[in-house]
């Protein structure tokens, strides 16, 4: 099977997100995805980008977190074990001393980092700066080394001239693009962006995108559908 740009799109972005590729050879590979219920559109989206690569569709389950002590409702599919995915997992992914593959960002990703892709990562990782204060948005990036969180900085700058800030709390980096490239932001990403994930984006007026807040909506036209 030939992976289609959509499909490259959503595994370039999702793997700089919550995507997550397994393998245990490094040849072939099975893509895995793991929501929030209250993010069930945006899991069933992903399945439908992927149903070829699917035999079941998303599954609910209710994990219970002994952290916490709070159970979490969520939704989870898996592809098959496929070397149609080789490129993704050898481009993201590096073997540890322990055998271990574990995921790091390509020295190359402004080469393969699209509209789109872009779109997918802001979608999983993407968030308001200052909801109703300003229109600048993050991207967090906090399983990435310093290294790689400069890689993705300068593919945001060179790739899409995007202005673009580190911030850094506890330790970790994460990526702000200032509120000087919104309109170059949003000419990019809004005409891939799900209409369940428009809460996330700012409108350019310091609301959300499309002037609707359905965050706490979802969840509520979701909750008794069977998937």
């Amino acid at each position: 099977m030939t992976i289609t740009n959509k499909v490259s799109d959503l595994l370039i972005g999702t793997l700089l997100g919550s995507g997550n590729l397994q393998t245990t050879n490094g040849q072939i590979w099975q893509y895995r995805v793991i929501h929030k219920a209250i993010h069930a559109p945006y899991i069933m989206h992903k399945y439908e980008v992927l149903k070829d690569y699917c035999l079941n569709e998303p599954k609910y389950s209710s994990v219970f977190d002994e952290k916490t002590q709070k159970s979490y409702q969520r939704y989870t599919f898996n592809t098959v074990i496929s070397d149609d995915f080789r490129f993704f997992g050898q481009l993201f992914y590096q073997e540890d001393e322990e055998k271990k593959w574990k995921k790091h960002v390509p020295t190359n990703i402004a080469k393969y980092l699209t509209g789109p892709a872009l779109a997918y990562w802001y979608m999983d990782d993407g968030a308001l700066k200052w909801k109703g204060r300003s229109n600048a948005v993050r991207l967090c990036t906090d399983s990435f080394s310093k290294e790689e969180v400069n890689i993705l900085l300068k593919a945001l700058e060179n790739k899409f001239q995007l202005k673009v800030s580190l911030q850094k709390k506890n330790e970790i980096l994460r990526i702000s693009i200032l509120e000087e490239s919104y309109p170059v932001l949003e000419k990019i990403i809004t005409p891939f962006l799900l209409p369940c994930m428009y809460y996330k984006f700012p409108d350019g007026n310091n609301g959300v995108y499309e002037g609707e807040d359905i965050s706490s909506d979802i969840q509520n036209v979701f909750q008794a559908r069977d998937l």
